[in-house]
């Protein structure tokens, strides 16, 4: 009788921590929702997420000369080519650490963009701007806009031949 109470003691015991280790290897396997192969996909994973708005609303934003921050944020050689008019210059891979910046924003004559600011992003063809976007948007700034198309929209004509590759696919590609 003694070896079945403890028999029944170590299958309650068992079958115990068989439920904890199966419910925390999938809390651990849920946490991991997504992995990209590229920019591409994470950006259109976020799209849904990121407001839009197109060159003619832009245009009719620019002709009412209304207060907004114009940022690009394609490579040097990307917005030395060719860029819209009034867009300041912050490369996507300091967007982060530029955009509350006051020195940056001395540098450019303009104050430092609020967090309730309204922001346009835009880049070559809109996927950079997605991110960007998304990257302002978890920075706290609660007005930002992806221009939807990016220079490409905007001029269609534009030929940006800037050298820069299109993303490979792969693991940290």
């Amino acid at each position: 009788m003694l070896i079945n109470l403890t028999i029944n003691k170590i299958m309650k015991k068992f079958k115990y921590y068989y439920w904890i280790a199966v419910l925390s290897a999938l809390v651990v396997f849920s946490a991991c929702t997504s992995i990209y192969e590229n920019g591409k996909e994470l950006a259109a994973d976020t799209k849904p997420y990121i407001e839009e708005i197109t060159v003619d609303e832009l245009n009719i934003k620019i002709e009412n000369q209304e207060d907004f921050f114009l940022i690009d944020v394609r490579q040097y050689a990307e917005f030395e080519q060719n860029s819209i008019f009034y867009a300041t210059h912050i490369p996507r891979g300091i967007l982060e650490f530029t955009i509350g910046d006051e020195a940056f924003w001395e540098g450019e004559y303009m104050p430092v963009p609020e967090k309730d600011s309204d922001i346009i992003i835009y880049c070559k063809k809109g996927d950079r701007g997605i991110l960007a976007a998304k990257t302002l948007s978890e920075l706290g700034y609660s007005n930002v806009k992806n221009l939807s198309g990016g220079m490409i929209a905007w001029d269609p004509e534009f030929d940006s031949g800037s050298g820069t590759k299109e993303e490979e696919s792969g693991c940290g590609g």
